[in-house]
């Protein structure tokens, strides 16, 4: 008895080290393949790789340095995970079999990025197009309109970590997908989005012919220390009082949604008010109707889209009673001013009265001939630009804008052009 029982404590041994072995061995030839194929493009390194039997495999002290903007980024630790080891093997056939794996998770922990890096450079100092969702990106801080990598410097931030992990839960029987990611950056705050979509079809080939539908959507913000730093830094900028820099950072979100016409209510615009004297928690709920088409919502009533949407808006736990907003041509100004506004106009009034000689107003149409010149350009919303034009083509301008120690290429759409400036 006792030696079937010793035979069997070692056949479960050798089985159990068998199976870490292929595991072992699947990992080392899944990244040597990603590794070989990505070569061309950046260099990557790691220190060792971990598994476990509770369905666990990842790598140690990740390493990727991309030479061609002389830059890298680190991660301790690289991790699938999986609710159990059968769960990890089933993964793997899924996919043989082209089909969408069931569970999944991608934990990544420690990952580091020099803030004067090339990489943070490209994130940061290029500004995105003004859009609804980068609303909340926007600063009101003097002639700064996004925070770069020089601000972010400003503000005391040395090197980003982060710890960050995706994952997914799909039921074939139920066609439902639950997607959830999480990203908690130090010193700086946690995001955390959610998606549940239904309808959802095991194979990626029947999503164009069966496209899924989204239950649910949640953005949450907490802990928002890089808030707290950036209206510090701003009211400095600015030489106003904490009171006064809070009115002008909601009157800039305004101005921002006005830009895509959008006005929100005034309880809205006054929660976001009270998110910005306390940024604990900020956390936005839809639950589209069944139906319902994301494109075309513009066409409806703002009282059918609240309907349709769904929305759910809460400040530091506190429901926001009512969500409604309506809207408004952004070609048309508000009744009442805009305290951004006015220092923008007062910079550019002072600048006229220095240059006054300098600059000359031209057509928009005109454009094309001033190729190579550095040019002002004032858009419709108020947002001022200033670099120098390289080309025009397909109804966008393009230029180089000074942004720091460096420059960075953007477009602006013609149409959105006011007026424009040439220095002679």
């Amino acid at each position: 008895m006792s030696k079937i029982l010793k035979w069997g404590v070692l056949a479960v041994l050798a089985v159990g080290l068998i199976i870490k072995l292929s595991l072992w061995w699947s990992v080392r030839s899944i990244m040597d393949d990603a590794i070989s194929k990505l070569s061309p493009v950046m260099d990557v390194t790691y220190g060792g790789i971990t598994s476990s039997f509770d369905g666990r495999v990842g790598l140690e002290n990740l390493q990727i340095r991309i030479p061609a903007i002389g830059d890298s980024l680190g991660v301790q630790r690289a991790e699938l995970k999986f609710k159990s080891l059968g769960e990890l093997l089933s993964f793997k056939e899924r996919l043989a079999e082209g089909k969408f794996p069931e569970q999944m998770a991608l934990s990544l922990k420690g990952i580091a990025l020099e803030v004067h890096g090339p990489f943070m450079q490209q994130l940061y100092n290029t500004p995105p197009e003004r859009s609804l969702f980068t609303a909340m990106s926007e600063v009101a801080c003097g002639t700064v309109r996004n925070i770069g990598t020089d601000e972010l410097l400003e503000m005391g931030y040395r090197t980003l970590e982060t710890d960050a992990e995706f994952s997914y839960l799909f039921q074939p029987g139920a066609q439902k997908l639950n997607l959830n990611l999480t990203s908690d950056t130090r010193d700086m705050g946690e995001v955390r989005l959610s998606l549940s979509l239904s309808n959802m079809p095991e194979t990626p080939g029947d999503l164009r012919v069966n496209p899924p539908h989204m239950s649910s959507v949640v953005f949450e913000l907490n802990d928002n220390q890089y808030q707290r730093k950036i209206q510090q830094f701003c009211t400095g900028k600015l030489g106003q009082s904490p009171e006064e820099y809070l009115k002008t950072a909601v009157q800039k979100f305004d101005t921002v949604l006005r830009s895509q016409k959008i006005a929100l209510a005034q309880p809205v615009l006054d929660a976001y008010g009270r998110y910005l004297k306390d940024p604990q928690s900020l956390r936005v709920e839809l639950t589209p109707s069944e139906g319902m088409a994301w494109d075309g919502l513009q066409f409806f009533e703002p009282k059918d889209v609240v309907s349709m949407l769904r929305p759910a808006v809460l400040v530091n736990q506190e429901l926001v009673q009512s969500v409604e907003f309506a809207w408004v041509d952004p070609t048309v100004a508000r009744n009442e001013p805009v305290g951004l506004e006015k220092v923008t106009a007062t910079q550019e009034n002072e600048e006229d009265g220095r240059a006054v000689q300098q600059y000359e107003f031209v057509n928009v149409a005109d454009l094309p001939g001033y190729a190579g010149k550095r040019l002002q350009f004032i858009t419709f919303d108020g947002a001022y630009y200033q670099g120098v034009l390289h080309k025009v083509e397909n109804g966008k301008a393009y230029l180089s804008v000074q942004f720091g120690s460096g420059t960075a290429e953007m477009f602006l759409r013609l149409e959105k052009i006011d007026k424009v400036r040439v220095r002679f």
